[in-house]
């Protein structure tokens, strides 16, 4: 069955053999498409009355969504979804209104977050473009890689950890790109390595551990970069060498 309303069409309706809505189309007075709906849905399309798509949807056979995408007057995208063929989502972007990219999440099979509900990538960028965070996980849910940078691009926050979620890498830096906190540490979570240093890089701090967490070398220097303490202690934490130097 075909109805026409109105000679700039008000709305077309195709119907099937079982009585199923395949297409709708419903325009404005200049003739600009308004909606576009396929009920076993086939494509959904709403634009606005500069013909601009608002909003875009086709789904598969199940009535599943494959795309969505949702863009502003200027046509930037403002959400882009892609999902399997059982539904799950694979893909979601947002989009700023200059098209920068927002956030980023990629999804696994099985349709939590990742291969068992575990977050592949998340990315959020900033007005500027600027990524703000970056996070990769491992299988078991472990943070393999966290970034966040400032306004300038600068990494403020740097950690990697191993499978037991013991952290393995820890940096943050100051606006200026110094470094402000390197921390690794070993299998069992023991300290290996700390550095604190100025907003100038000069090391302020650096302690070293061993397997059993007894301090083996610790060194704290001044402003100048002239020690001023440097302590060894022997594996059952005895000093072994204290040495303080002056300026």
């Amino acid at each position: 069955m075909i109805l026409l309303l109105g000679e700039a069409s008000d709305a077309i309706a195709a119907s099937g053999n079982g009585g199923t809505t395949h297409a709708i189309v419903a325009s404005g007075d200049d003739g600009t498409a308004r909606a576009i709906v396929a009920i076993t849905a086939c494509a959904i399309v709403t634009s606005g009355d500069d013909g601009t798509a608002h909003a875009i949807v086709a789904s598969g056979d199940g009535g599943i969504a494959r795309t969505v995408v949702a863009s502003g007057d200027d046509g930037t995208a403002r959400a882009i979804v892609a999902s399997g063929d059982d539904g799950i989502a694979r893909t979601v972007v947002a989009s700023g209104d200059d098209g920068t990219a927002r956030t980023i999440v990629a999804i696994g099979d099985d349709g939590v977050v990742g291969d068992g509900g575990i977050a592949r990538a998340i990315v959020a960028s900033g007005d500027d473009g600027t990524t703000r965070t970056i996070v990769a996980s491992g299988d078991d849910g472990t943070a393999r890689a966290i970034v966040a940078s400032g306004d300038n691009g600068t990494a403020h926050a740097i950690v990697a950890s191993g499978d037991g979620g013991i952290a393995r890498a820890i940096v943050t830096s100051g606006d200026d790109d110094t470094t402000c906190t390197v921390v690794a540490s070993g299998d069992d979570g023991t300290a290996r390595t700390i550095v604190a240093s100025g907003n100038d890089g000069t090391a302020r701090a650096i302690v070293a551990s061993g397997d059993d967490g007894t301090a083996r070398a610790i060194v704290a220097s001044g402003d100048d970069g002239t020690a001023h303490a440097i302590v060894a202690s022997g594996d059952g934490g005895i000093a072994r060498a204290i040495v303080t130097s002056g300026d």
